[in-house]
């Protein structure tokens, strides 16, 4: 199971389950070596527990994962080789507890029946116990070998849940605050052609009058109307620099969008390379970047070996470029034409641009490239 949390109960909870059964069990067999292999079981039991659920890459690593839960099998069967009671048994109730994990419901169900198949063969004919006592035995163990999964099964859905929930809201804070910055820049945006063309074209009409009024009046009144003329037309040209300023600081902050992203997603190490030295003049093209940083860390968070993402931004030559990495196992294959893929491509050609995906040295990168020329693009 792909960037699930391990619970640190389920590992406390392990150790003092076999701490118990080995307190509690005895070697009865009375073949020679009998007691080495009894403790060599234990022991290949916690190597294999506790190397599965304290190596952070295990949980990407199916191939590892399935070699570590066989070495708890191996050493399971050598304790209840040894001991020949149930009580060995308790070590499948800590093993199923592992199971969802890694394997789905149906997976898991499959194996502890496997498991459990093999324990009655053994109860019942090697050891000669009856039928009805090794169905009892069998049957009331994997009850509460179905138990532990069906629990470990539910926090892992629940786990599974709150990363989707945090990411969901993460990716919300992001868009309201683009949206805001947006909202503030429709407002200005809004405000200067108010100005421009509510006082611009007033005072122009002002100074047009003016100008025929200096040539009628008398001239000891000639200074008085320069004067106001003079006034009208500083107020003009206050006018028109407000509105060019705003039309030129109208601008959207990509950078801080992508760290609010981040912000809300306190399990992800986020590395910037390179960010913008400015400000982007195109709503367009600010969304259609952070839509595609969204994607693709939600890509990392499902796909990724580690919770670490690099991002670089740069804008040159007449060009916008958003690199984001992740190391990534290459053991889950992603189909180069899911739906995550394939949105992130046609956001970018929404605006000529294109996406481009490499999996080399095991970093899954995506980068994205979009045509942008420094105008206004209000």
């Amino acid at each position: 199971m792909k960037q699930t949390e391990r619970n640190t109960t389920l590992l406390i909870a392990g150790l003092l389950g076999w701490l118990s059964v080995m307190l509690i069990t005895r070697v009865r067999a009375t073949f020679e070596l009998a007691e080495l292999v009894y403790y060599a079981g234990f022991g290949l039991f916690l190597l294999g527990f506790v190397l599965i659920n304290t190596l952070t890459y295990v949980l990407d690593n199916k191939r590892l994962a399935t070699g570590y839960m066989a070495v708890q099998v191996s050493g399971f069967f050598l304790v209840f080789i040894t001991c020949q009671t149930t009580d060995g048994l308790i070590l499948l109730v800590i093993f199923a507890g592992q199971l969802p994990f890694f394997a789905t419901q149906r997976q898991a169900m499959a194996t502890l029946l496997a498991i459990n198949g093999v324990c009655f063969l053994l109860y019942h004919l090697l050891w000669q116990k009856g039928l009805s006592p090794s169905l009892i035995a069998i049957a009331l163990n994997l009850a509460f070998q179905c138990f532990a999964l069906a629990v470990a099964h539910i926090a892992v859905k629940e786990s599974k849940a709150r990363l989707a929930l945090e990411q969901a809201n993460a990716e919300l804070m992001s868009t309201r605050s683009l949206l805001e910055q947006t909202s503030r820049q429709s407002e200005r945006l809004q405000l200067s052609r108010d100005l421009h063309d509510i006082c611009g074209h007033q005072l122009t009409a002002l100074l047009l009058n003016l100008e025929f009024l200096s040539q009628t009046v008398p001239p000891d009144k000639q200074q008085q109307v320069k004067e106001t003329k003079a006034i009208a037309r500083d107020l003009l040209q206050q006018i028109r620099s407000v509105v060019k300023e705003n039309k030129q600081t109208a601008s959207l902050n990509l950078n801080a969008a992508i760290d609010s992203l981040f912000e809300h997603l306190p399990q992800v190490n986020a590395n910037f390379e390179s960010r913008l030295a400015k400000p982007l003049h195109s709503n367009h093209h600010a969304e259609v970047l952070l839509r595609i940083c969204q994607e693709a860390v939600s890509n990392a968070l499902r796909y990724g070996s580690e919770k670490t993402i690099t991002i670089a931004l740069q804008q040159q030559d007449h060009q916008l470029t958003m690199r984001i990495a992740n190391p990534y196992s290459g053991t889950t294959q992603v189909s180069p034409g899911g739906s995550g893929l394939a949105n992130m491509q046609e956001r970018a050609a929404q605006l000529h641009g294109h996406v481009t995906i490499s999996t080399r040295d095991k970093i899954w990168t995506v980068t994205v490239t979009l045509p942008y020329q420094e105008k206004h693009y209000d």
